[in-house]
């Protein structure tokens, strides 16, 4: 999997953008939420992903294919823009309700770039911490570290003080469980 940084994203959301005009398709929202979103805010340590994660529902099968021609012209993944996040287990029926979305600072004809504000990211990771059981993903544990420290909070006893995160303990008691654990980060 070739992995791409912010500016490739950038130059590929312009051409879809492009396509979208010429093709002259209605416009299309994206909510990034993930690897793209952390880019965004200068938030994941090593600067990159292979997609962005939108959280809406499919797009249509003319936007699926720009999508397709975009990561091809551009030597990237042939998904780099996908709604497979809204497949998951009460993320696109509840999370995406409870997510404040910032519009993004690019400039688009026909799409609606909304990125999740860091509460909301915070909000994505501790659920997918939390929901994948005893092993969550290495890279959502390391995430989840990377927001938190972000927003100031680093260790166990600025979590619990912090109004803004006591959803962890009384919502998601596995990832609480793992950040007591560790403590500080």
């Amino acid at each position: 999997m070739q992995k791409s940084t912010l500016d490739n994203f950038e130059r590929a959301l312009y051409r879809l953008d492009e396509l979208l005009v010429e093709t002259n398709h209605e416009s299309i929202e994206i909510r990034a939420l993930g690897g793209f979103a952390m880019m965004y805010y200068g938030v994941r340590e090593n600067g990159y992903t292979i997609d962005i994660d939108s959280l809406t529902p499919d797009y249509d099968s003319k936007v699926l294919e720009l999508i397709k021609q975009v990561g091809a012209e551009l030597n990237m993944e042939y998904d780099w823009l996908n709604t497979d996040v809204s497949m998951l287990d009460g993320f696109l029926n509840i999370l995406a309700n409870k997510i404040t979305w910032n519009k993004s600072e690019y400039t688009f004809k026909r799409i609606n770039l909304l990125v999740a504000d860091m509460i909301g990211l915070l909000q994505s990771k501790v659920k997918a911490v939390n929901d994948g059981g005893i092993v969550p993903r290495i890279t959502d544990k390391k995430d989840l570290v990377s927001i938190l420290k972000k927003i100031s909070v680093n260790d166990i006893y600025e979590l619990n003080a912090n109004d803004k995160c006591r959803f962890i303990e009384t919502d998601y008691p596995r990832c609480y469980e793992y950040l007591t654990v560790i403590g500080s980060w």
